[in-house]
């Protein structure tokens, strides 16, 4: 029953992340981060649809020792306010977390997200600050968690300097919560690194 739940909700992103018919592509951002233990590949395309933006894109992280998850996702946005921007949509994540001296649960969830930008050089215009700070929860409850997955939650919290026009260092902070029935695992991490903008 959940393989064909999986299945239902597979091809319902697909179908939602194609884009529509007149989209015009805006820009492509490429991103890497890490930390001593860490590495974070980030891609993602925007295509502007009138009056929103859909986000389509996809994310590697490989944590040494605890675990591996591959994420993708498909939001829309909108300007919520000066400076402001808001997005909803889906995520779906797959991975495995490293259990020692047991059999390594397999993450696989589809779910819901929540994001907001603020972006600080379109607030104060005095005095400009190319400062972008972003944050992101996602949240598969049980009816949308599978395999060994019984509950999946991840937060970030991040902040992109436009070094470059094209370019920007990032800062960022994740913290995810697996629940898998049996066993739990919480875990939270800092990184660093950049990001490009096509």
């Amino acid at each position: 029953m959940k393989r064909i739940c999986l299945q239902l909700c597979v091809f319902a992103m697909a179908l939602f992340i194609i884009p529509a018919p007149g989209a015009s592509q805006e820009e492509f951002l490429f991103g890497i981060q890490a930390n001593r233990s860490a590495l974070d590949l980030y891609a993602e395309t925007r295509f502007y649809t009138q009056p929103s933006t859909v986000y389509i894109g996809a994310n590697g992280l490989y944590y040494e020792d605890k675990y591996s998850v591959f994420g993708i996702h498909a939001m829309v946005g909108n300007v919520v306010s000066r400076g402001l921007t808001g997005k909803i949509g889906f995520k779906g994540f797959a991975g495995e977390f490293k259990r020692p001296r047991n059999k390594n649960p397999d993450l696989l969830a589809l779910a819901f997200s929540i994001s907001g930008s603020y972006d600080l050089s379109e607030v104060i215009a005095t005095h400009y600050v190319p400062v972008i700070f972003h944050t992101t929860l996602s949240y598969s409850p049980r009816p949308m968690s599978f395999d060994d997955t019984e509950r999946f939650v991840e937060a970030m919290l991040s902040a992109d300097w436009m070094f470059l026009e094209n370019a920007a260092i990032t800062a960022s902070v994740r913290y995810l919560d697996v629940d898998f029935g049996e066993w739990e695992r919480s875990h939270g991490s800092g990184y660093l690194g950049f990001k490009f903008i096509f």
